[in-house]
């Protein structure tokens, strides 16, 4: 199938789903501007292109293996690293998981690559951002607080690297991209936090 030619099951699904929230059985996805986004780069990469079978598949494969595992929050919860309570602070500490959880990547060997120690367990790749937290979380620094990525003086350069040193030589890869990353989150919570701020107080 070429990018120009139409996709009948995309259609389908569209058609149900508009069908469905017509007939009031789904509601109304509230508009974030993510599928704006999403059109517009599809609409205007040059040197990016997406394979709808190849997504297609993988969809798949996710969700045969989510069902086959009977996967869901409960299960993801069960982790030994992951959060059990259900509050703001495991709500903090997705959001902090979610907006750090990329590359992982290394040339080193399993046992040279950066690692965790945590909780007598070496942890690496996914798990080593959870043990990095949570290890942070334990030893009292607001790790997933966005007040504290604000605070340029509490959170440092040097506490970066106490929250994710490591077990081995290699340190965290691309840590400095994942330090601005909390930063520029932080930076935009607190325009929106002051926003609402003024707005409830003027």
């Amino acid at each position: 199938m070429s990018d120009d030619e139409l996709d009948p099951e995309l259609i389908a699904a569209f058609r149900q789903s508009q069908l469905a929230a017509q007939l009031g059985t789904i509601r109304d996805p509230e508009d974030t501007g993510v599928l704006d986004s999403a059109k517009f780069i599809c609409d205007n990469s040059i040197d990016v292109a997406l394979d709808m079978q190849g997504t297609k598949s993988a969809a798949e494969i996710i969700y045969v293996q989510m069902k086959a595992r009977e996967y869901s929050p409960k299960t993801w919860s069960e982790h030994e690293l992951h959060p059990k309570s259900k509050d703001e602070s495991t709500v903090n500490f997705i959001f902090t998981l979610d907006l750090l959880n990329f590359s992982f990547w290394s040339e080193k060997s399993k046992d040279e690559m950066y690692a965790v120690e945590y909780r007598g367990k070496k942890w690496t790749g996914y798990w080593s951002l959870v043990a990095a937290l949570q290890r942070a979380l334990d030893e009292g620094i607001r790790i997933t607080d966005p007040n504290f990525w604000h605070d340029e003086e509490e959170c440092t350069e040097e506490v970066y690297k106490h929250v994710f040193r490591s077990a081995t030589e290699e340190e965290m890869p691309m840590l400095k991209e994942r330090i601005l990353v909390l930063q520029e989150a932080a930076e935009v919570l607190c325009k929106v936090r002051n926003s609402v701020t003024s707005f409830c107080m003027g």
